[in-house]
């Protein structure tokens, strides 16, 4: 019986950088912790203030629309239900 054996050259991996990695210092007070806030603003200070000013007002009336729907099936589905019927699953009747 006869083998057909593939050849298959294995290459090893080279690092493209040839300096040592350095080591975070190990006292933890000289970290900056990151926050929303430190967040935000590395993001902001890639922006001018009027792409701020733009991106600041979508979210805004996006949270608006997500609390407002929020609200209107809230309810449509206390409308569907009654009310007696909903005070009545809490045991209040």
């Amino acid at each position: 019986m006869s083998s057909s054996a593939s050849t298959t050259s294995t290459r090893t991996a080279r690092p493209v950088h040839t300096t040592p990695i350095q080591q975070p210092p190990s006292d933890s007070t000289s970290r900056i912790p990151v926050t929303p806030a430190v967040l935000r603003s590395i993001f902001a200070s890639s922006r001018t203030p009027h792409e701020e000013r733009s991106i600041s007002r979508i979210a805004f009336f996006r949270f608006a629309g997500f609390l407002l729907s929020c609200v209107g099936i809230s309810l449509a589905a206390s409308r569907g239900r009654g009310i007696k019927t909903g005070a009545a699953l809490l045991g209040v009747v």
